[in-house]
């Protein structure tokens, strides 16, 4: 998005903020001198003095109007990169910020890692045994009950404070379906431009990073480095062999997960929680920045841990465009369901391996 235009009308804009303050000062000091004159009495006078005063009133519409056209021409109202600065209202202290995420990590690793297995091993079920259609149905049923416990343990720590988080102005944990594409601040307008632009900064990333390595080695990467970089887990590689099932009930109970419960979660808590959060101490973009880190962290996945930061910041920026929650978890769930039907697609074609997809 370029601003150029702004640039091009500063000297209408402020040619247009002097005449409105000109007719400012003007409107106050007809109001003075006519307050001073008007008589104190008589029904004929304060008729008069009414008339004067909506007159005035006009008079100060037209300026607030004349300013209000000034501001938008300099770029003054919340728009362009002011928007991305802007803060959050922040009632909440840093123990709370740490409570939310230590709660969100012990609720993330308490239900899957611990609850769900000792539900299986008391039903004498073994997991092993499970096709992959079963399988993708289990990754379903955990991340169902991961979402509801970790926004239960989002809400409990925002509770004491529903008031600020209730008051609309203060933009916390918006979600809001109208006006999709609205010039300002559309949310499907900016999740399509977020989407586009995901494309073109993780490949402006890949190529900055295998320039990078490639000097750093002097030449050719070695065998070595290459097994021991693909050996590094990655996002895809828990969900790889439950997408090769025939039943396309397995790549169906994948994409919800991936696609509608992840990022509801995570946007949830990256964007809405922490991001928002974090301004209170950090500057918006330095708060995108820390959110993102934690976001690419959090996935366990060395080999994609770069990508995943440039993907959470352009969530996050997204974010905090729009303030509404809907952009970021739009792009999320675009770029996930997107690289799940490909990768897909590449292996009952037969070409993953030329794709990179590991394990082929």
């Amino acid at each position: 998005m370029t601003y150029v235009p702004r640039l091009a009308s500063a000297a209408a804009a402020r040619r247009a903020r002097a005449l409105g303050d000109r007719c400012q000062l003007q409107c106050q000091r007809r109001l003075n001198q006519r307050r001073v004159c008007a008589p104190r009495a008589g029904s004929d006078d304060r008729d008069t003095r009414s008339k004067s005063e909506d007159e005035l009133t006009v008079s100060q519409a037209s300026i607030d109007a004349i300013k209000a056209r000034a501001r938008v021409a300099d770029g003054d109202l919340k728009v362009g990169l002011d928007d991305y600065r802007e803060k959050w209202r922040v009632p909440w202290s840093g123990a709370t910020v740490a409570l939310g995420l230590v709660g969100w990590c012990v609720s993330f690793v308490g239900v899957a890692a611990i609850g769900f297995p000792l539900a299986l091993s008391r039903a004498h079920i073994d997991p092993s045994a499970f096709t992959p259609v079963e399988q993708a149905e289990y990754l379903l049923a955990v991340q169902v009950v991961e979402t509801v416990v970790s926004l239960s343990v989002v809400y409990a720590c925002v509770s004491r404070h529903l008031d600020v988080v209730k008051d609309a102005k203060n933009d916390w944990f918006t979600i809001d379906f109208s006006e999709p594409f609205e010039s300002e601040k559309g949310w499907a307008k900016y999740g399509l431009l977020g989407y586009g632009t995901t494309f073109l900064v993780l490949a402006a990333t890949s190529f900055a990073m295998e320039a990078v390595d490639n000097a750093q080695r002097s030449g050719a990467p070695s065998a070595a480095a290459n097994q021991i970089a693909e050996q590094a887990p990655g996002t895809i590689d828990g969900v790889l062999p439950l997408i090769q099932s025939d039943d396309p009930t397995a790549l169906v109970a994948v994409l919800t997960v991936t696609s509608v419960l992840a990022p509801l979660l995570e946007e949830v808590v990256f964007r809405g929680f922490l991001l928002a959060s974090l301004t209170k101490w950090l500057p918006t973009p330095g708060a995108v920045l820390f959110s993102s880190v934690l976001f690419g962290l959090a996935h366990l996945a060395p080999r994609d841990f770069v990508e995943l930061v440039v993907l959470g910041m352009v969530l996050g920026f997204s974010y905090a465009r729009t303030r509404n929650l809907l952009t970021p978890m739009m792009i999320h769930s675009l770029w996930n369901s997107g690289v799940l039907i490909v990768v897909a697609a590449a292996i009952k074609g037969g070409f993953a391996k030329e794709l990179g997809i590991p394990g082929f």
